[in-house]
C-alpha cells in the first residue's frame, strides 16, 4: 500500500464523523462528532457530563471514521483539555464548520471540555478510474 503524508491525510479529515470510544472494561460506544483539524491534532468540542468524556477518562484510545469524500479511519489517543486559553483560541476561529456557542454556550461554560486527539495511524480509501486505492499513514 502506498503511504500518504499527513498533509494529504488531513485533506480527508473533515466533516461529520463517528467517534468510537470504549469503557475501561472494553464496552464500545459510537458518537457522532464534528472534529476540527488544527495542525497535527484534531479537536472535538463536548461536555464534561457526556458519556464520551467518562469513557475517555477511563480509556483514551479512540477511532474516528469520517464521512467525507473518502472512507477515512483515524486511530489515536485522546486527552481531555480544560484550558481556558485553548478554548478561547478555538472559539475565536472563523473557519469552524459550526458555531460552538450555539451548541455549548460561552467558551468558559463550566460543562464544556475539549477532546484533543493525537493521531497515531490512519487509513484512507479513495477510488479513481483504476478502482479503489488504500493509503496509510503512521506517526513517526
Amino acid at each position: 500500500m502506498p503511504d500518504i503524508s499527513y498533509a494529504d491525510l488531513a485533506l480527508h479529515l473533515s466533516g461529520m464523523a463517528h467517534l468510537a470510544t470504549a469503557s475501561a472494561e472494553g464496552v464500545p460506544h459510537i458518537s457522532k462528532v464534528w472534529p476540527v483539524a488544527d495542525g497535527d491534532v484534531l479537536w472535538i468540542f463536548t461536555r464534561h457530563s457526556s458519556g464520551k468524556v467518562r469513557r475517555l477518562a477511563q480509556n483514551p484510545s479512540v477511532a474516528i471514521m469520517f464521512e467525507a469524500n473518502s472512507e477515512s479511519y483515524l486511530y489515536g489517543t485522546a486527552t481531555l483539555v480544560n484550558d481556558q486559553a485553548e478554548k478561547q483560541r478555538l472559539w475565536a476561529r472563523t473557519d469552524l464548520p459550526f458555531n460552538p456557542a450555539m451548541f455549548f454556550g460561552a467558551a468558559d461554560h463550566p460543562d464544556h471540555v475539549l477532546v484533543k486527539v493525537t493521531p497515531l495511524r490512519a487509513i484512507v480509501t479513495t477510488h479513481d478510474a483504476n478502482g479503489f486505492v488504500q493509503r496509510t499513514w503512521t506517526a513517526q
